[in-house]
């Protein structure tokens, strides 16, 4: 019988399985640079092996990676990078991910990736690994990828556009990265208005355009912040990642661990930093409406790809509709009067 782990799966394999595993590991353990390990994914691989590497989360940044990448390192078929957000191949690589040094495919592979223990496994379990920098390159990071590891699945978590970028906001005002966006006011619209534009960082249509063009739809998943943090639809959402990640979906177990919420731990009073950011109503109506132009067109972009069925996609633009909603009611009368924001 076997043993329950990710190694014990070859225990039930048919002698002609267990070679065909004992050659795919081997092919794969000894890769040290992108081409090779190409070649070596191009073998058979036995029933329970994953191709190297399986996945990656991608972004977006301040859209519960943290806490999907969390999840995912407890599952017993997932084997866990040695560095959460490397930013290997956008910092260390470069536009020319499949040209980089040999020395650099090298770290990446057996320090990024873990083949050790990935090895020590027989490729049973999923590597992977992500950085939410890795979406925002989307002018040549997809093409990349695409050709080093056409195998790649990809996961994508979006959140209300706004929201998002607030968060964003809070994290570099924590880490002292001054924009200077605030034009010497107290307002954070400016910042906000900036991280909205077409190629900006809060503008998801053309930052997945180009993914969804380089990889098919069953090779491409996409989350809603909003409903994997909310306790009635978090475990629909993990199953449904898992499913397709192709793990067994009961484990490690339906919850998202939550961290890494800024907006939650930056303080105990009402008024703390990140608690709620104040704006003008006709501040918060402009983003509002261009938050909702972006909205619309994510929606038919995902429409497009078939990454969502219309249902789910009208549910997922209600939801950010409701965060707009909410931050709206919550302003007193005038047009420039005070709303207090608070992120989804």
């Amino acid at each position: 019988m076997p043993d329950g782990s990710p190694l014990g799966a070859l225990d039930t394999h048919t002698p002609e399985q267990r070679q065909q595993a004992e050659a795919f590991a081997t092919a794969v353990a000894a890769c040290q640079d992108f081409d090779c390990l190409r070649q070596a994914n191009e073998l058979p691989r036995a029933p329970g092996q994953f191709r190297f590497p399986h996945f990656m989360v991608i972004g977006f940044p301040k859209c519960a990676t943290t806490s999907i990448y969390c999840h995912l390192i407890q599952h017993p078929a997932v084997q866990h990078p040695k560095e959460k957000e490397s930013h290997w191949l956008t910092q260390r690589c470069g536009p020319r991910s499949l040209a980089c040094s040999n020395e650099s495919q090298q770290h990446y592979i057996q320090e990024i990736l873990n083949m050790p223990e990935a090895a020590a496994a027989k490729i049973t379990k999923a590597a992977f690994e992500g950085s939410t920098h890795y979406v925002l390159e989307s002018e040549w990071l997809p093409q990349q990828l695409a050709a080093t590891f056409p195998w790649l699945r990809v996961v994508v978590s979006l959140r209300d556009p706004i929201s998002q970028a607030i968060a964003m906001h809070l994290h570099n005002v924590m880490h002292a990265r001054d924009s200077n966006c605030t034009r010497g006011t107290d307002s954070i619209y400016h910042c906000i208005r900036k991280a909205l534009k077409p190629g900006s960082r809060s503008h998801y249509p053309s930052k997945i355009a180009d993914w969804m063009k380089l990889f098919p739809q069953q090779q491409l998943h996409f989350m809603q912040y909003e409903n994997v943090t909310q306790q009635d639809s978090m475990a629909g959402e993990l199953t449904s990642l898992k499913a397709f990640l192709g793990l067994d979906p009961a484990l490690p177990s339906s919850q998202l661990p939550l961290t890494n919420y800024k907006h939650v731990h930056t303080g105990h009073g009402p008024d703390a930093l990140g608690r709620y950011w104040v704006m003008k109503r006709w501040e918060l109506e402009h983003l509002v409406s261009i938050a909702r132009n972006n909205t619309r067109e994510t929606v038919e972009l995902l429409r497009q790809h078939g990454a969502a069925g219309q249902q789910q996609l009208e549910r997922w633009a209600a939801a950010w509709e409701r965060v707009w909603e909410d931050n709206l009611g919550r302003c007193e009368e005038g047009r420039s009067a005070p709303c207090k924001v608070i992120v989804s």
